[in-house]
């Protein structure tokens, strides 16, 4: 049999996959001991120090002695490559951030810069890609020492074709590929939606750190859902699920950029709150003064926000009736009005959500500020790229086994 093939099912592929567990694990987490590795990835303790022999063997991890517990104890440690990384793109409507880490989840560098709202798709493009070069230069790096890098965008993303589809605030990049940021930026990239990266976020740094099973919903120029269940991001059968802001809060309401009536971006989204309190005030309001007329508790402000927020909490709580989240946060530039957001969409969440769900379920506010979209992005950069892509260029990075060489000598 030639080296290197595995059944589907085999002992070899299931070995494998083992060590591919194993090594994750370390590359994301750091170091740890033996026993620390069979409770984390749940395999026997056996089988971990098994694995851990072999891949030593192999050059791709160092072990050395520890106490844990008051007992001696095996640490194992990743041989990684002091200069891969993986990298994040957010672009929103207004602004390119970037994120930039190394295993361990590591944050080596993260930027964000403003961007004229109705930019073009190609000069979007050709600013990201300067942003890219610039802050790889600054950690003395080049695009051959990323591993893997995922452009978020603000729309859904059909993960079959790699393709950005109708939905998203931007119109211009409806239609565009995975295969055309590739192209523009000289790097292979995964697209993926901007929610689902700062669900992923949250997940590494944020509030859902110790939950596995939450809704992170993004209130910015649209509104979209990230959603974890059972500690992995579920974006359903096309990639495209949490598309919570084109839920219907009111059938007989204003017409929605999606062609429905009444979704839930067009009484919730950050621009229908400025244009409501524009035209109360007569004049233009900024994003930054919402912030501030939220502080001092402004009437009319409140009465608006409140609205907003009373309508986001009944199409979470349609949301969590059905994925029976225990966590909600609250994320993207609307939630920097504070509780003034939160308190209605806590009430909103307890009137629609069933009792068990109501009483169960937390409704929180992101920490992670606009930062989450970025480092969402290259956490997932992270995880996409093949273990081996971190490890030092001595290793015999081929994930081998035991019985893949008695396969290869029958």
């Amino acid at each position: 049999m030639q080296r290197g093939h595995r059944r589907p099912g085999s002992t070899a592929a299931l070995r494998v996959s083992n060590e591919r567990a194993i090594l994750r694990d370390l590359l994301s987490n750091g170091p740890a001991t033996q026993s620390e590795l069979a409770r984390r990835t749940r395999l026997s303790n056996g089988s971990v120090s098994s694995i851990v022999k072999a891949l030593r063997g192999r050059g791709m991890l160092e072990t050395s002695s520890t106490v844990a517990s008051g007992r001696r104890a095996t640490l194992v440690t990743p041989r990684t490559a002091s200069r891969t990384v993986a990298v994040g793109i957010d672009l929103g409507r207004s602004h390119i951030g970037i994120a930039v880490l190394k295993p361990g989840r590591e944050l080596l560098l993260e930027k964000r810069v403003a961007m004229t709202p109705e930019t073009p798709a190609e000069q979007a493009l050709a600013d990201v890609r300067q942003l890219l070069h610039a802050s790889l230069g600054e950690l003395e790096r080049t695009t051959d020492d990323i591993a893997g890098i995922v452009f978020g965008v603000p729309g859904p993303v059909d993960r079959e074709r790699g393709v950005v589809v109708d939905g998203t605030i931007l119109p211009e990049w409806v239609g565009r590929s995975a295969d055309d940021v590739s192209t523009a930026l000289g790097i292979r990239v995964e697209l993926a939606n901007d929610a689902d990266v700062g669900a992923l976020a949250e997940r590494a740094w944020g509030s859902g750190s110790e939950i596995d099973d939450f809704l992170f919903v993004k209130i910015g120029t649209g509104i979209g859902a990230g959603i974890v269940a059972d500690g992995h991001l579920y974006t359903g059968g096309f990639g495209i699920a949490g598309e919570i802001g084109h839920s219907t809060v009111d059938p007989t309401g204003a017409l929605c950029r999606c062609g429905n009536r009444g979704c839930l971006e067009t009484v919730a989204a950050t621009p229908v709150i400025l244009q409501y309190l524009s035209e109360a005030f007569g004049r233009s309001v900024s994003r930054s003064e919402l912030g501030e007329l939220a502080s001092t508790r402004h009437r009319a402000t409140m009465r608006v926000v409140q609205d907003a927020g009373q309508a986001l909490g009944q199409s979470i709580a349609s949301a969590v009736n059905i994925l029976g989240s225990k966590l909600v946060i609250i994320g993207g530039p609307l939630s920097e009005t504070g509780d003034v957001l939160l308190d209605p969409v806590r009430e909103g969440f307890a009137r629609f959500a069933i009792p068990s769900v109501a009483e169960r379920t937390r409704v929180e506010l992101s920490r992670l500020g606009e930062a989450g979209s970025a480092r969402g992005a290259a956490s997932l950069a992270f995880d996409r790229a093949d273990e081996s892509a971190y490890l030092i260029d001595d290793a015999d990075n081929i994930l081998l086994s035991d019985v893949d060489n008695n396969s290869s000598a029958s």
